[in-house]
C-alpha cells in the first residue's frame, strides 16, 4: 500500500509537512506548485499544515561556530507536529542541508542525522502517530554544481558523502515501518541540473512535481538494512 492509498483509506483530512526551504516551497513559481500542495491536491487533502523552516537542518549538533543550527528539526518537532491541532498524516523531507553541511564533521554528520532522526520518529510514534500515515523522503538530488556551491559550510560535499544521508533515511523507514519516498532516486534519473531553479540549490516546478509524486507513491521498504544494522550506527 502506498502513502497516498493509506491516506485515502483512513479518510485523512489534514497533512503536516516538515523540513527546510524546499518544503517551504522556495522558488516554486506559485504556492500550489510547491510539492506539499501538489501532494495534497493529488490525494484530495484539504488542509496542509506547513511546519517547514528555511535554512534548517534536522540535527541538533554543534556547527562550526559552536552553536546548534537555529530551528533544527530535532529541537522543534514536538512543538511543530504534536500540538493539539496536529494533522492526521505527516510527510517529512529533511536531510538536504544536513548532507550539504561539511563545516563541522565531528559534530554534524550522517551518524548524528541518523541518531536524531530516529529519536524524532520514536517520539512521534510514542505520541500516537500511525506509521502508515507517516512518510519520510530521501534528501532531494543536488546537481554537481549544487554540491559545489553554497553559503559557508554548505559547499563541497562529495556525492558519496551526500548519499550516506539517503541511505540513512531508507534504513530508518525500514526500521520504523514508515513509508519511504525515494525523492533522491526519482530526481537522479533526470539530466544533471534539469530540475534546478535559477539559484541552483532549490528545485523548479518540475522538481517539486517529482517530489510530490515520490511521496504519493511512498511505501514501507520491503528489504534492506535497518538502522540498527547500519554500518556506522552511533554507539
Amino acid at each position: 500500500m502506498t502513502f497516498a492509498e493509506a491516506m485515502r483509506g483512513a479518510g485523512v483530512q489534514s497533512l503536516a509537512v516538515f523540513g527546510d526551504s524546499i518544503t517551504v516551497g522556495l522558488n516554486a513559481s506559485a504556492p500550489e506548485k510547491a510539492w506539499p500542495l501538489q501532494l495534497a491536491a493529488a490525494t484530495n487533502i484539504g488542509v496542509v499544515r506547513n511546519r517547514a523552516v528555511s535554512g534548517t537542518i534536522l540535527q541538533g549538533g554543534m556547527m562550526a561556530d559552536g552553536l546548534p543550527r537555529p530551528d533544527n528539526g530535532i529541537g522543534r518537532y514536538r512543538e511543530a507536529l504534536l500540538r493539539p491541532d496536529r494533522a492526521d498524516a505527516l510527510a517529512v523531507l529533511y536531510g538536504y542541508n544536513d548532507a550539504r553541511y561539511v563545516g563541522a564533521p565531528q559534530s554534524l554528520n550522517a551518524e548524528g542525522f541518523l541518531r536524531d532522526y530516529a529519536l524524532m520518529l520514536e517520539g512521534l510514534l510514542a505520541a500516537g502517530l500511525k506509521p502508515d500515515l507517516i512518510a519520510i523522503g530521501s534528501p532531494p538530488f543536488p546537481s554537481e554544481r549544487g554540491l559545489a556551491v553554497g553559503s559557508p559550510g554548505f559547499a563541497e560535499q562529495t556525492r558519496a558523502g551526500f548519499e550516506r544521508f539517503v541511505e540513512a533515511v531508507k534504513a530508518l523507514a525500514t526500521e520504523f515501518s514508515v513509508n519511504y519516498a525515494p525523492v533522491y532516486e526519482a530526481m537522479s534519473r533526470y539530466p544533471d541540473g534539469a530540475l534546478n531553479s535559477d539559484d541552483v540549490t532549490h528545485p523548479n516546478d518540475a522538481g517539486h512535481r517529482i517530489i510530490a509524486d515520490a511521496f504519493a507513491r511512498a511505501a514501507v521498504p520491503s528489504a534492506g538494512a535497518a538502522y540498527r544494522n547500519w554500518s556506522t550506527r552511533p554507539g
